[in-house]
């Protein structure tokens, strides 16, 4: 019944009774193979798209660069066949959407205050870094990725 409580959410009751039947009914041996088995199980189903990776790194990167050298301007300005490349190598490694990837990084570049210049470039429109507002945009970046924590019991 104590292995029902712990993985009834997680895996199905079939591979419960297999795994208690294959250890011979005791107890700790199956509690650690039901562990394992949740454990490999979650890290397959929690992959995130790799459209998701590209652009996580992409907004780190950049925000990082600017939070660390904000005197920097080199960091405030971003070439876009540049971003344009680098991008497209990112997708056809990992065979992401290229065109969501970079509709998303633009979206994302206008909201921490870049504007295109005449020559497609992006340039960082504040003469002053307005570091709070980058600040919580790197922290919204990071909080909504991927933690994986393991359990020991």
């Amino acid at each position: 019944m104590v292995l029902f409580d712990n993985f009834g959410y997680t895996l199905e009751k079939t591979t419960i009774l297999q795994t208690w039947k294959n250890y011979n009914q005791i107890f700790m041996d199956t509690y650690e193979e039901l562990t394992k088995i949740c454990e490999t199980s979650n890290l397959n189903e929690s992959e995130e798209k790799n459209e998701l990776k590209i652009i996580r790194e992409m907004c780190l990167h950049i925000l990082w660069n600017i939070l660390k050298y904000p005197k920097h301007i080199k960091y405030r300005q971003i070439h876009k066949q540049a971003l344009y490349n680098y991008l497209s190598k990112k997708c056809h490694t990992l065979g992401a959407d290229f065109e969501k990837v970079f509709w998303e990084m633009e979206y994302h570049l206008q909201d921490w205050g870049f504007k295109k210049g005449y020559n497609d470039n992006w340039y960082y429109q504040y003469n002053k870094i307005q570091l709070l507002h980058l600040w919580n945009c790197y922290q919204s970046v990071i909080n909504h990725q991927t933690v994986y924590v393991f359990f020991c019991c």
